[in-house]
């Protein structure tokens, strides 16, 4: 029912919260866990999240200026540096591996798009539509856990899941076009059985 949604737009700094490509504006983690949050949380295509109680997954362990200079960043350091995720897991985040129903919170922050995938990342080769990424997700939630996206792109609703929240996600000064924040909670288990009764 929409009237249950949480939904809105929300402004945060063009501050990245960790300095890593792409990474979350600062405060925006902490709006999300204010509002829907888990213990036990895993992050699909990490970079630099900065939460050391969750597991972070990503393809690679990190990126080279090499790769940034295809964005306009200065090529011309003297010294070559890399930038390494927080990933604790390096893995596909497409099909991770893990355990079905392994956490009560995943968030997914692809690259949105497949010239941010190469520019920001080098990752254009294995770019890929987003709700794949969301069904990995929705695999690994636990019964009444959330499955949060943040994206260009507008996610397919989860078969088992609702949508809790759905928010425009800005950063002022604009450094890119406004986000689509979606929150899915996935129905508990006495929800799930007593429709599986009507063979939904």
């Amino acid at each position: 029912i929409m009237s249950d949604v949480s939904r809105g737009t929300k402004a945060f700094s063009q501050r990245s919260q960790s300095g890593y490509p792409g990474s979350f504006p600062v405060g925006f983690l902490k709006w999300v866990q204010d509002r829907w949050w888990g213990d036990r949380r895993l992050y699909l295509c990490a970079g630099g999240v900065i939460d050391e109680a969750a597991d972070k997954v990503d393809i690679q362990t990190e990126i080279s200026d090499e790769v940034l200079a295809r964005r306009g960043h200065n090529a011309t350091t003297k010294r070559s540096r890399t930038h390494k995720t927080t990933a604790n897991i390096i893995a596909d985040a497409r099909d991770t591996g893990l355990p079905d129903n392994s956490y009560d919170w995943v968030m997914i922050d692809p690259p949105y798009s497949k010239s941010l995938a190469h520019d920001l990342y080098g990752t254009e080769e294995v770019f890929s539509d987003l709700n794949k990424f969301v069904d990995e997700g929705a695999r690994l939630c636990k019964p009444g856990g959330y499955v949060c996206v943040l994206a260009y792109d507008i996610p397919k609703k989860p078969q088992g899941f609702e949508i809790a929240a759905v928010w425009g996600i800005y950063q002022i000064p604009a450094v890119r076009y406004m986000t689509a924040f979606f929150v899915f909670k996935k129905w508990g288990e006495r929800e799930a059985q007593g429709l599986q009764r009507f063979g939904v």
